[in-house]
């Protein structure tokens, strides 16, 4: 799980970050052209939200990719993210260019489910992708806590998405709300733990938590 990753290039993250700036330039391009001529027709929109879609989902590949580079369980979720980043965009593109074509409801319902386990696997991605030998018990603790909110975000997402009929009880979304911000909080204190443990003598970092943690 935290083996060194490959120390050679991988071409499936040089081609997602090709893909990544082409998209943006794509969508920079749409947004100059249209300031400029003051035209902003369907087409225009589309093409911008083509350009937005290809590159969220190319973020996502990339955490996922970087995640592929290790070992374990790692790559699985690497792998998984990948597959739901290529899922969430033909989704986006189908309805973006084909609204009309099937049943938009499912088809919408099949976006959010992607795009919530999409967004849980490039965090889980991230950060164990980022992961050290060397680590403290501490920063191994907040990057499980951080992992387990995201992913029970997501999920809880994923549910409202695939099996809500109209207004979703409040209690659901504060729920969704508790989580996130822990997975966030959880998320910006591996950092600051890490540097804290750094100073520790190297006797107590297995053992210590940092103070306030």
């Amino acid at each position: 799980m935290y083996s060194p990753p490959d120390p050679h290039r991988s071409p499936a993250i040089r081609r997602a970050a090709q893909v990544l700036a082409g998209g943006l330039c794509l969508a920079a391009a749409v947004a100059v052209w249209a300031l400029i001529t003051g035209s902003f027709d369907e087409t225009s929109v589309r093409v911008l939200l083509t350009g937005f879609a290809a590159a969220v989902c190319t973020v996502a590949g990339l955490a996922g990719a970087m995640a592929v580079r290790r070992g374990g369980a790692t790559r699985l979720v690497g792998r998984a993210t990948i597959a739901l980043s290529e899922l969430a965009l033909a989704l986006m593109l189908a309805l973006i260019w084909i609204p009309d074509a099937g049943d938009g409801e499912v088809a919408l319902r099949a976006l959010g489910v992607t795009t919530a386990l999409m967004l849980a696997g490039a965090h889980a991605s991230l950060l164990l992708s980022r992961a050290r030998r060397c680590d403290a018990n501490a920063v191994r603790r907040l990057r499980k806590a951080a992992i387990a909110c995201a992913t029970a975000g997501g999920l809880l997402s994923s549910g409202v998405f695939a099996v809500s009929e109209g207004s979703v009880d409040s209690a659901v979304w504060r729920a969704l709300g508790v989580l996130v911000v822990l997975a966030l909080l959880a998320t910006l204190l591996i950092p600051l733990a890490r540097k804290i443990a750094q100073q520790l003598p190297r006797s107590k970092r297995g053992t210590q938590l940092p103070h306030g943690a």
